[in-house]
């Protein structure tokens, strides 16, 4: 099943005055040094700190979040004081934030105590990726910090500047700062077209491979460049996000070349996914595939190819888009000639059962990755009106 493709970002956050944040207090407790563990699920980086000293919470680190926000519910259970406005701008459009005041987080090996913080509904967003987002560490850890995400070990390492490693192995490029966001040189490539070169965005928030921002798509006619596309629905800062998917040739970052990676092109909507002039946006399912340094200070990204490096990139192979209620799952869309066409599914399904596991207990991720076995067959109970019938999908490669 297509499921979201949670897009947390571009997240770009004005503060009530307009300004940019100041710079937060970040206090390291050994050697200007942490190793944070932290859980991947659906590309994101979960790590666990706690919230003005109370309970742990469950934080996602982002690149794609030119400002920290706290999930307003959090902030307001644990009573932290909340004024002023803005709105915050995503992937899908904008929503109304605050500004949160006197929070501290505690995470292993480092305390990080914004001078201001924002404050917005992320419930939406928890809805989709089936775990509570509490809070978005963006740009101000980055800012103050260097910081480097392990994948192939599953640990964020965090330096004070002055006791940064240097002389990393891997690509070094040179990272330009647009609005809080880091933006790099790339080039995409897509048969029978020119190299697509340009300045994308750094966005660990995207748990995809690669966004092309609208106007792109619609100035060099991607849509009609790959012969075979699919639709997908997601969720993301401001509300839903549609998009197609495809296959590019290849992907080259400085001397790296990723292979055959998933494009997605979404629709024009409010939000956006980088800057005007830029191509579009790098996503976790790239990311993953390497350990990646961020030094703001040095304006440089490393990227350095992991044990996984040449793995595939794959994508759904039902032709589903099923988005997460409260009750279960229903299915959002059915892409013609899939295998959830042939399998008779329908818009508004409820589908209460994956397998033999009820379907408002399957792990997001888990299910996204079921999804993405070719030749796997996956069992569905579905709740059409007051009918109940079973539906077995046959999955294979569609783009």
């Amino acid at each position: 099943m297509t499921r979201a493709a949670l897009v947390l970002g571009l997240l770009a956050a004005v503060m009530a005055e307009g300004a940019a944040p100041p710079a937060p207090a970040l206090t390291f407790g050994k050697d200007g040094h942490a190793t944070i563990p932290f859980d991947l699920r659906n590309q994101h980086l979960w790590i666990r700190g706690r919230l003005n000293g109370a309970d742990s919470i469950w934080i996602v680190v982002d690149t794609g979040a030119s400002s920290s926000v706290v999930d307003e519910g959090t902030a307001r259970r644990f009573s932290i004081r909340l004024d002023g406005g803005y709105e915050a701008k995503g992937a899908a459009g904008t929503q109304r934030g605050y500004d949160a005041h006197d929070v501290t987080v505690e995470l292993p090996g480092v305390t990080f105590r914004p001078a201001r913080l924002g404050a917005l509904d992320l419930s939406g967003i928890t809805q989709t990726g089936g775990r509570a987002m509490q809070m978005i560490l963006g740009y101000e850890l980055f800012q103050s910090a260097v910081v480097r995400f392990d994948y192939a070990r599953g640990i964020m390492e965090v330096w004070n500047p002055a006791n940064a490693p240097r002389d990393l192995p891997g690509a070094t490029v040179p990272m330009t700062l647009v609005q809080n966001h880091p933006y790099i040189e790339a080039t995409l490539h897509v048969r029978g077209r020119p190299p697509l070169r340009g300045r994308f965005v750094i966005d660990s928030g995207s748990s995809g491979a690669l966004h092309i921002a609208p106007e792109i798509t619609a100035r060099e006619k991607l849509d009609a460049a790959f012969p075979r596309t699919i639709l997908t629905i997601g969720r993301g800062v401001g509300g839903e996000v549609r998009a197609y998917q495809a296959r590019a040739d290849s992907f080259t970052i400085g001397a790296l070349t990723f292979a055959r990676p998933i494009v997605s092109m979404p629709r024009p909507s409010e939000g956006r996914i980088s800057v005007v002039g830029s191509i579009g946006n790098i996503g976790g399912q790239v990311l993953g595939r390497c350990s990646v340094t961020f030094d703001y200070g040095q304006k440089q990204i490393h990227l350095e190819p992991g044990p996984d490096f040449d793995r595939p990139f794959e994508a759904d192979m039902s032709g589903a888009s099923i988005a997460r209620t409260p009750d279960g799952l229903v299915v959002r869309w059915v892409n013609t000639d899939s295998p959830a066409a042939e399998a008779g599914l329908q818009v508004g399904d409820q589908i209460t059962r994956v397998d033999d596991q009820p379907a408002n207990t399957i792990d997001p991720n888990a299910l996204r990755l079921k999804m993405q076995v070719e030749g796997g067959t996956v069992r569905l109970r579905i709740q059409r009106g007051p009918e109940t019938v079973e539906k077995t999908l046959t999955l294979r490669r569609l783009i």
